[in-house]
């Protein structure tokens, strides 16, 4: 048989000939010296390929190989019975199309069956997997961008973001992150945490809030949120097709575009129940080894449940902040309970019901050694009374 013989160190084709043996195949060729050269090439070395959708082509031994291409593919044909049982002919599209048109469609039934298979189980998993292994400089820079994003549309209070970033240093919360905490003025009762250690603080929680402990509560909350990476890992669940190739080849750069792309989901984002109770269970443990008495992030809940539980109109008759009701501006239309519970909204879409997160953060608590020592911190009830001075 004749065909084309292409050495592998030049692109070169050579007209040669085929002979067969029963376990190999001697090539037969002119070089470029005019000298008569024979290559063998053994059966189970030749390179496993699609042969009917390629261009009548084989390729064998290491890189970089050598080639036979045939001049038709009656002459492939020819070839492959020589060897009826070779693997390198054996490939899974012609195993199905050695079946028909049956094979193909169930093929292709297959390939959609596993890859949905795959786009709503694995794809997240591996997501959430490169999600808990960058490197933390890596989330730092995402997180910064998201804080960028954000707060380019946002009112900061920089004396309350001082306050409030003072008082946070004092707690000694511990974290493989340097925590930065920013205030935003709005009555939206709400706080958020960001990747790689930025937590954004919104004046409405800080209004609603009545003593250090509470305080402290909340910021340990969202700190147990940065160090279980959970707003990069929900997020990156989120986007999981997106971040699926950047994730299987370790492209990280490609990873930090499409989150930071989407940064502006980080507002509203809901983290599961599992990642909530993480969050307020570490919270605590981080609270009790700093010495700071962990009932405040359980009379933080309280007050949550008691504005889940209430009505716009109860909220306009009841709801009081520090004894100072929530003032709408005059240019709104709306009356004081559609204002107040518009801002609510915020926090409840964000965050699940308190009611069963008391329960088990009181549980939490009560197991705690009953000698466990809460000394009141001056340094944190100094600059809790200033940031509320401020804020009156």
């Amino acid at each position: 048989m004749k065909a084309y013989f292409i050495d592998g160190n030049t692109s070169k084709r050579r007209e040669c000939d085929i002979t067969f043996h029963n376990s190999y195949i001697s090539i037969t060729y002119i070089d470029d010296s005019s000298y008569k050269q024979t290559s063998i090439w053994h059966i189970e070395d030749i390179l496993k390929l699609d042969i009917r959708t390629t261009s009548r082509s084989l390729k064998y031994g290491d890189f970089p190989h050598e080639g036979l291409e045939f001049y038709s593919e009656e002459d492939i044909n020819t070839f492959i019975q020589h060897y009826p049982n070779a693997l390198f002919h054996k490939s899974t599209y012609n195993k199905f199309t050695s079946f028909g048109w049956k094979g193909i469609i169930s093929a292709i039934v297959g390939v959609l069956f596993f890859s949905l298979l795959f786009f709503f189980y694995g794809a997240p998993i591996i997501a959430d997997g490169f999600a808990r292994s960058i490197p933390n400089e890596y989330e730092t820079f995402i997180g910064r961008n998201f804080k960028q994003t954000y707060l380019q549309y946002q009112t900061i209070d920089s004396a309350k973001s001082k306050q409030t970033q003072q008082f946070y240093n004092y707690m000694k919360l511990e974290s493989n992150y340097n925590i930065s905490v920013v205030v935003v003025d709005s009555d939206i009762i709400n706080a958020f945490a960001l990747p790689g250690g930025f937590i954004i603080v919104y004046t409405g929680i800080l209004d609603m809030i009545e003593n250090e402990e509470e305080l402290a509560g909340l910021l340990a909350h969202e700190v147990s949120h940065i160090n279980g990476r959970h707003s990069l890992r929900i997020i990156s669940k989120d986007l999981s097709t997106y971040l699926l190739l950047a994730s299987l080849t370790g492209d990280i750069g490609g990873f930090s575009s499409v989150l930071i792309e989407n940064s502006n989901m980080i507002s509203n984002l809901s983290f599961s129940r599992k990642f909530e109770k993480e969050a307020d269970l570490e919270g605590l443990n981080l609270l009790i080894k700093s010495k700071i008495n962990p009932i405040g992030m359980a009379n933080l809940f309280q007050k949550f449940e008691s504005l889940n539980n209430s009505t716009k109109k109860e909220l306009l008759n009841t709801i009081t902040l520090d004894s100072t009701k929530v003032k709408s501006s005059d240019n709104s239309t709306n009356s004081l309970g559609d204002f107040y519970g518009e801002k609510v909204t915020e926090l409840l879409s964000t965050h699940p019901n308190p009611k069963h997160r008391i329960e088990y953060i009181n549980q939490k608590i009560s197991s705690f050694n009953k000698s466990s020592n809460f000394p009141k911190k001056d340094s944190l009830k100094y600059y809790f009374a200033q940031l509320k001075m401020n804020l009156n």
